[in-house]
C-alpha cells in the first residue's frame, strides 16, 4: 500500500491489523486493548498508549512497507474506542502488578503478574499457589515493569540468608519481613517502612532488595515528588513506591503519602483517585540539614529500621550476585508466606494492637513461612520505639553516629 492510498483505505487495514487485539473499558472508565504477546501470552495496553501505538504501526508496516498517515491512525484508534466503550466486551478490572478474587481484607486467591515473556502469573490461595497463564487476569504494565522470576524451592532458609546478609538484627528482620508479607495485601493500609541509619549503612541497598522481590522496576529508587499528582502517577505505576534523601516532608506530601498508604480518596485537581501502595522512605540522618519530625499521621503509619553502619563496607558489585541467586527461592518464600496468611487469617488474634491492627494480623498470621514469633510481630506495631520520630542531628550524633 503506497503512501498514496486513500486516508479511508489506510484507515480500514489498520483495523484490519487490529483485528488481534481486544478493545474493552476498565471498571474505571479507561480504554484498553488486549493483545497477543506469544502463543500463550497476551498483553494488556492503553488504548491512547505509545505501546500499543507501536504495535499497531509495525503491524501495517509488517504488511504494506509503508507507515499510515497521521489521520488514519487516528481514525483507526477511534473506532477502536467506541468499540472499547459501546461494544460487546464487558468492563474489566485492570490490575498493577497485584490482584484478588474476594473480599480484599480476606481475599480468596490473590494473583501476582510474573511481567514474564510467557505471560505467566501466580495464583496464590490458602492451599498453596501455582503459576498460570495471564489469560483469565488483566494486568498492565509500564516501560520500567520487570520480570519475578520463576519461583524455586531449591533454598530451604532463602529467608534466613536474606537477612544474614543484610545483617539484620532480630527486631530489625521482624519488622522488615512483617512489611514485606503485607506487600501481597490486595488492599491499605500498609505500613510505610522507613530506612534510617548514617551514610554507608545500607539502607537503600535493602530498600532496593525488598521491592526487588515483589515489584521488580528498572528505577527502584526515586526522590520524593514535588506534589500530590506526581507521587499520585507514581502509585498508578507502581506496586512499591520507594523514596530517597528523605530530609523533610512538605505537609501536602505528607497527607498524600498518608492516603496513598491508606488508600485513602486523594483529590489532585479536579480528579478524585483512591489507590493503595506499600511504601518504603530511605532517611539517612547524618545527612539532614536541620532537625525534622514527621505529622503524627504519618508517624503513626511507619515502622523503622535503624541500621548500623556497615564495619567492613562492601561493593555492591558483589551483593548483587548474591541477592539474584536467591531471588527465585525468596520468591516462592514469599508466596508461602501469602498462602500462609490467607489460611490462618480467621483463626489469629492480634491482641492489644491498635496502630495497623489488619497489617499486623496479616504478619502474625504468616508468622510460621516468615519463621518469626507472632509475639514479636505483635511488638513491632506496639512498640513506641518502632514509630519513626524523624531527624534529629544532636541526638543521633549522640548515639555515635559518624558525621
Amino acid at each position: 500500500m503506497s503512501a498514496h492510498t486513500p486516508k479511508l483505505d489506510q484507515a480500514q487495514a489498520l483495523l484490519y491489523h487490529a483485528r488481534a487485539a481486544t478493545p474493552f473499558c476498565s471498571d474505571d472508565g479507561e480504554a484498553y486493548v488486549s493483545v497477543p504477546a506469544g502463543i500463550d501470552a497476551r498483553r494488556v495496553l492503553p488504548l491512547h498508549s505509545t505501546e500499543f501505538r507501536d504495535w499497531l504501526i509495525n503491524s501495517y508496516y509488517s504488511e504494506y512497507e509503508a507507515a499510515p498517515s497521521v489521520d488514519a491512525f487516528r481514525d483507526a484508534v477511534y473506532t477502536l474506542e467506541a468499540r472499547a466503550r459501546n461494544g460487546e466486551s464487558p468492563a474489566r478490572k485492570v490490575d498493577y502488578r497485584l490482584g484478588f478474587e474476594g473480599n480484599p481484607l480476606l481475599p480468596s486467591k490473590i494473583f501476582l503478574d510474573l511481567a514474564n515473556e510467557s505471560g505467566e502469573v501466580v495464583e496464590i490461595a490458602s492451599k498453596g499457589w501455582h503459576t498460570t497463564d495471564n489469560f483469565s487476569h488483566d494486568f498492565r504494565q509500564t516501560s520500567t515493569t520487570l520480570p519475578i522470576p520463576h519461583p524455586s524451592n531449591a533454598d530451604r532458609q532463602p529467608l534466613a540468608a536474606f537477612a544474614a546478609l543484610f545483617r539484620l538484627t532480630a527486631e530489625n528482620r521482624t519488622r522488615a519481613f512483617a512489611w514485606l508479607a503485607n506487600t501481597l495485601r490486595p488492599t491499605g493500609p500498609y505500613p510505610i517502612l522507613v530506612l534510617t541509619g548514617c551514610s554507608g549503612s545500607g539502607k537503600t541497598a535493602l530498600a532496593r532488595a525488598l521491592r526487588l522481590l515483589v515489584d521488580p522496576c528498572s528505577v527502584p529508587v526515586r526522590r520524593l515528588p514535588a506534589n500530590d499528582r506526581e507521587l499520585l502517577q507514581l502509585a498508578f505505576n507502581n506496586w512499591i513506591l520507594v523514596f530517597d534523601q528523605v530530609h523533610g516532608i512538605s505537609p501536602s506530601i505528607s497527607q498524600a503519602l498518608c492516603a496513598v498508604s491508606s488508600g485513602d480518596a486523594l483529590e489532585t485537581g479536579q480528579a478524585v483517585l483512591q489507590v493503595a501502595r506499600p511504601i518504603i522512605l530511605i532517611s539517612p540522618y547524618d545527612e539532614a540539614e536541620s532537625a525534622y519530625a514527621p505529622t503524627r499521621a504519618l508517624a503513626n503509619r511507619t515502622l523503622i529500621i535503624d541500621l548500623p553502619a556497615i564495619p567492613v563496607p562492601r561493593a555492591e558489585l558483589a551483593l548483587w550476585p548474591e541477592v539474584e541467586a536467591l531471588r527465585p527461592a525468596l520468591t516462592a518464600a514469599l508466596f508461602d508466606c501469602g498462602s500462609t496468611a490467607m489460611s490462618r487469617m480467621r483463626d489469629v488474634d492480634a491482641g492489644n494492637v491498635r496502630r495497623l491492627p489488619d497489617c499486623a494480623t496479616w504478619a502474625i498470621a504468616a508468622a510460621p513461612a516468615l519463621g518469626l514469633d507472632p509475639h514479636a510481630i505483635a511488638a513491632a506495631f506496639t512498640n513506641p520505639n518502632s514509630i519513626w520520630t524523624g531527624s534529629n542531628k544532636p541526638a543521633r550524633a549522640s548515639r555515635g553516629a559518624p558525621e
